[in-house]
């Protein structure tokens, strides 16, 4: 029998409907109680390290939520499952498969899109899935969500997962795949094209014992008439982020808010260029040759929590640090995880 540690943050996965509202139940989890109606095969201890909607999520949770977990004896675990919100899952999976995969125990991230009593959620489908991954793999960090496909529950690189589509809902991987599915009698079928022994070997941060956030990352999406003389940029700073647009371009105007950016002494990435262009836009080389620093093959949500992860604790050479590779959040080559 598996001991898994479960730990609750919140999310809709741990929230009632209560007459029309949706809000966390704080001590108590009903998808944990579906479960074991169903099953017997294993011991769940419950940690509450926090209970919030996803939406309000800030760096103060990581810290807290990344520190607890690196505070916590997981010898007795044979797993961890950290069920959370989804409107941020995609950010927290990164992060957290940043900052945890040396841990020797599999980790799961999984969320639901409705409370688990509502007849249309699939948070019993996602944490079956999640028990079933634990039984499959020895370590490694994981996101699961199933989004509605008939085939069953997604596995995702919690690096490479992209923020669920605003009409869809469905998640995405940005190298176009997920890692492996479990289908609904629980069996896991990994992608031929993926060696999933990679995310069990691969250990990095190891010296990691402590989370502290104190310097935050302007992130820009563009969008034509963005207006960069509203963009503040203050002591607390550490970086800029300018998302690009998909052919890795920005409004020549962002010439402007690099400028002042380089007068400050703040780091401006350009997210994301590919690697296997052999040519850019005159606006991408203006702004690569004015200073701007070009992030290859990574979605936001990694370069986000990355660069986070640089500008707080590896602010002594952040450009080592932006070009390792942490947990396969470079994508590169679309046919296997890449270093």
């Amino acid at each position: 029998m598996k001991n898994i540690l479960l730990i609750m943050t919140g999310g809709t996965i741990g929230s009632v409907n209560r007459n029309g509202i949706i809000g966390t139940d704080t001590g108590k989890c009903r998808v944990l109680e579906m479960y074991e109606a169903e099953h017997n095969d294993c011991h769940f201890e419950i940690k509450f390290p926090m209970s919030i909607l996803s939406e309000n999520l800030c760096c103060e949770h990581w810290e807290a939520l990344i520190n607890f977990i690196l505070s916590l004896d997981l010898s007795d675990f044979d797993g961890m499952i950290i069920t959370h919100g989804s409107d941020t899952l995609s950010y927290s999976s990164a992060m957290l498969g940043m900052c945890l995969n040396h841990l020797d125990i599999p980790i799961v991230i999984t969320a639901a899109n409705f409370v688990p009593d509502d007849l249309r959620s699939n948070a019993l489908m996602n944490f079956n899935a999640a028990v079933r991954l634990i039984e499959n793999v020895y370590s490694g960090i994981y996101t699961v969500y199933g989004s509605g496909t008939e085939n069953g529950v997604e596995v995702y690189i919690p690096t490479r997962i992209n923020e669920a589509d605003r009409i869809s809902d469905r998640f995405s991987s940005s190298d176009g795949k997920p890692l492996a599915i479990i289908d609904r009698e629980g069996n896991m079928k990994p992608n031929p094209n993926f060696d999933m022994r990679l995310l069990e070997t691969h250990k990095s941060l190891t010296e990691l014992k402590n989370v502290h956030l104190e310097k935050k990352i302007c992130m820009l999406m563009p969008y034509p008439s963005l207006d960069y003389n509203n963009i503040i940029l203050n002591e607390n700073t550490g970086a800029v982020l300018h998302l690009t647009y998909h052919s890795a371009t920005v409004n020549r105007k962002a010439l402007t808010l690099l400028e002042r950016c380089i007068e400050k002494g703040i780091p401006m990435y350009m997210c994301s260029f590919q690697g296997s262009a052999d040519s850019i836009y005159e606006t991408s080389d203006m702004m690569l040759k004015n200073g701007a620093l070009p992030l290859y093959d990574v979605n936001k949500e990694s370069a986000y929590a990355k660069l986070l992860l640089a500008v707080n604790l590896y602010s002594n050479d952040i450009e080592k640090f932006i070009n390792k590779n942490i947990y396969y959040e470079g994508v590169g080559d679309l046919n296997e995880i890449g270093n």
